[in-house]
């Protein structure tokens, strides 16, 4: 389509020669430069916006004529659904990528773009490079341009559809709420630059910090909402999965979460002036690089999330090694112009344990970003490989237990000091956790790794929950890191139990009889629920001690993977979350199917029906061709000592090369006539009678389930909100100047 891709080529254009004249501004101070950069921003953006407007204006118009409309759109969807198409291929979320980059610079312009052009030189530069990127993966590419058997004007009656996974609330919600965290990463990543370029190592610091707390707070809230999706839609009874796709969001949140604690630290003690200018450009670089995991195909046997082979791979990887040799270029030189300060006095002090927690993070996050990468390093040398599950659980449990003692000692301890300030404190939370342990030890917590953990989590949450009163009671807004510590504790202790303690078993339920379970439920697979969307429900009840309710777990075809699709039905509980995932359908024999041989005027009777053959009869069929030929049939239906007489004739006849037939039913019963084949020269007719009364003894439709139990999984999603309410605190608090 003409029109979109001049828009995003005049924007392309326009967004170059306002990052040139920013960086011109920036050299001469030329009031002129700093003008033609607003302007030509202001003409960019337009061309941004107008991109959007075309592009959802083609998505509601269903223009199949656009390949990515036809791709993921269809006549069916609903409008929630086809507002979610936007981001749903590479080519929508490189815009929405851009939309909200638009947004941020607009912000940055009326803050601080006269005062330090270079911030806006940075991100504008990486504007224009997601630019050039939409210039060669266009979302108004027309059908024709992609598939070449697609004839010129083409236009398809309806389009391929959203991948059913993916027609969920959630997907409305979860993929904008993480590319505002995505994208937000280049404003810090700008900001440390810009201290580099100038050599100013100190006055980005205050600037930056709303920022990172907004990336930490969009990132963290976009990963809890992936995982409680993926929780309730895809059936396999977890939440996280140590996916690609999902560490490649992890990676940034974790060395974003570290930056924010070195920040505090250099405001602190004028420390870690090295690392946070690290941290920084790392995060973002960390986002490119996943960018360039997700969308270069090299993932797509590793991840269910991985967007197919592309085109990209040259931009993408240049997009990667040209911000990451800038970013370095300056860093490496400025490593000599930084001080080191003294860092902190003994051992127990505030920012020694900040930095224990700083190093856990960093750790998890190098780990796991070297890890997803497997699969390219591993490549040269032979088949790629993943990292299993296994690995990321493992080297989990020490990093929680430094992480959990950062946390619980941290509150408790002085800048600069090495001294305990608060030794009551300390006696009162450590007891706390020692009896909340016992206790959980009395109710089952056995293995010896989960007691440790739950001890520190517990400890932890009482000491940062204790400082957040005091804060919340004498001046609320301060009170945010120590609400995020008791969420992360909860988490933590939620993600223990729910996994650790999480217990599950296999029953197959034969249609309508009830089966008990190891877990003291009795369940029932009544029928399958058809609906409106096509998205069938099986219908079980599910029995207990304390009462029955109905659970209606999704399984059904679908034409859009050619397999069967299942959702699970998640009975909530504040104790435990009761997991019904469908495994498997084995549909039963539901009626007698049967075969009967006729030979001209030979009757047969089968059950109520007394079947004869009379004639064929030559002519055509509902006009579908001359040579239809049908079966002359008297049959006679016996019902409470009466009956009657009917004259049926079920046809075969060739269509497009093939022999068809039709169904033919038997009046006032539920008997179907077909006829499976036929000989003209003996008179000789075979029929297939489908329906009556269920055969005795015959088979049942059979539902296979997985059934779950997890053990406190509320505790974890309660973490969540406490987490996510505690960032938006301290976010709130930053913006205030406070």
């Amino acid at each position: 389509m003409i029109s979109g891709i001049l828009a995003l080529s005049i924007a392309f254009i326009a967004t170059a020669v306002a990052t040139a004249a920013y960086w011109l501004f920036y050299r001469d101070q030329d009031e002129r430069y700093f003008h033609l950069a607003n302007r030509s921003f202001a003409l960019g953006s337009f061309g941004i916006v107008f991109a959007t407007i075309l592009l959802y204006y083609n998505i509601f118009a269903h223009n199949f004529q656009l390949n990515y409309v036809y791709s993921y759109t269809s006549l069916q969807l609903s409008a929630y659904y086809l507002i979610s198409t936007f981001w749903a291929g590479q080519e929508g979320t490189f815009l929405l990528w851009l939309v909200f980059g638009t947004l941020y610079s607009i912000v940055l312009i009326r803050s601080i773009a006269r005062r330090e052009p270079l911030v806006m030189f940075f991100v504008l530069l990486v504007q224009s490079f997601l630019l050039l990127i939409l210039l060669k993966k266009s979302p108004f590419a027309m059908l024709w341009h992609v598939h070449a058997d697609a004839p010129v004007g083409f236009t398809p009656a309806d389009g391929a559809s959203l991948n059913p996974l993916l027609q969920n609330p959630w997907m409305i919600i979860h993929p904008p709420v993480m590319f505002v965290g995505y994208s937000s990463t280049v404003v810090a990543f700008a900001m440390a630059m810009n201290a580099m370029v100038k050599k100013k190592f100190s006055d980005w610091v205050v600037q930056a910090r709303p920022w990172v707390i907004f990336s930490t707070l969009f990132l963290g809230t976009g990963i809890i909402m992936g995982g409680y999706w993926s929780y309730v839609t895809l059936g396999w009874g977890g939440y996280w999965a140590w996916d690609p796709v999902e560490n490649a969001s992890l990676v940034p949140w974790l060395f974003m979460a570290v930056l924010l604690h070195g920040l505090l630290i250099q405001i602190r003690q004028k420390g870690l002036v090295k690392t946070n200018l690290f941290l920084a450009g790392l995060a973002f670089i960390s986002v490119l690089w996943g960018s360039f995991l997700t969308r270069s195909g090299v993932l797509a046997d590793f991840s269910v999330h991985s967007f197919a082979e592309s085109d990209l791979n040259l931009y993408l990887i240049s997009f990667v090694v040209l911000f990451s040799g800038i970013f370095l270029y300056f860093f490496f030189l400025s490593l000599k112009l930084i001080d080191s300060p003294k860092f902190a006095e003994g051992i127990f002090s505030r920012e020694t344990f900040v930095l224990l927690g700083m190093m856990s993070l960093f750790f998890t996050g190098l780990v796991v970003f070297v890890a997803t990468s497997s699969p390219i390093y591993t490549g040269l040398f032979g088949k790629p490989s993943n990292v299993s599950m296994g690995f990321y659980n493992v080297i989990s449990i020490p990093v929680a237990v430094f992480m959990l003692l950062s946390m619980a000692f941290a509150p408790l301890l002085i800048w600069k000091v090495s001294e305990m300030r608060d030794k009551k404190t300390l006696f009162l939370g450590i007891s706390f956790a020692l009896l909340l342990t016992v206790l959980g030890i009395a109710f089952g917590l056995s293995k010896p790794v989960s007691i440790v953990i739950i001890f520190l989590s517990v400890f932890a949450v009482f000491i940062n929950g204790y400082v957040g009163v005091k804060f919340l009671r004498k001046l609320p807004s301060k009170s945010g890191a120590y609400l995020s510590h008791v969420g992360v504790g909860l988490m933590i202790i939620g993600i223990i139990t729910s996994s650790m303690y999480s217990s599950s078993e296999k029953i197959i339920l034969p249609a309508g009889e009830f089966q008990g379970s190891q877990f003291g439920y009795d369940l029932q697979f009544v029928n399958f629920e058809e609906r409106a969307d096509g998205k069938d429900r099986a219908k079980l009840i599910v029995k207990n001690d304390d009462g029955s309710y109905q659970a209606d777990p999704q399984f059904y075809f679908s034409e859009y993977t050619k397999s069967y699709m299942l959702s699970p039905h998640v009975k909530v509980g504040l104790k435990k979350d009761i997991y019904i995932s469908p495994i498997s359908f084995q549909p039963g024999e539901t009626s007698q199917n049967k075969q009967l041989e006729l030979t001209k005027n030979q009757t047969q009777i089968l059950d109520d029906l007394k079947i004869t053959f009379n004639r064929f009869v030559v002519g055509d069929h509902m006009d579908q061709s001359p040579m239809a030929v049908k079966a002359d049939l008297t049959v006679a239906v016996s019902q409470n000592g009466n009956s009657k007489e009917f004259t049926l004739q079920p046809a075969l006849w060739m269509e497009n090369g093939k022999l068809q037939g039709n169904d033919v039913t038997v009046p006032e019963t539920n008997y179907q006539l077909h006829i499976e084949s036929l000989d003209a020269n003996d008179g000789k007719i075979v029929l297939a009678i489908h329906g009556g009364a269920p055969a005795e003894n015959a088979p049942k439709d059979v539902l296979a389930v997985e059934v779950s139990e997890k053990p406190l999984i509320s505790i974890l999603w309660f973490g969540c909100i406490i987490l996510i309410s505690g960032i938006t605190v301290s976010l709130v608090d930053r913006i205030r100047g406070r």
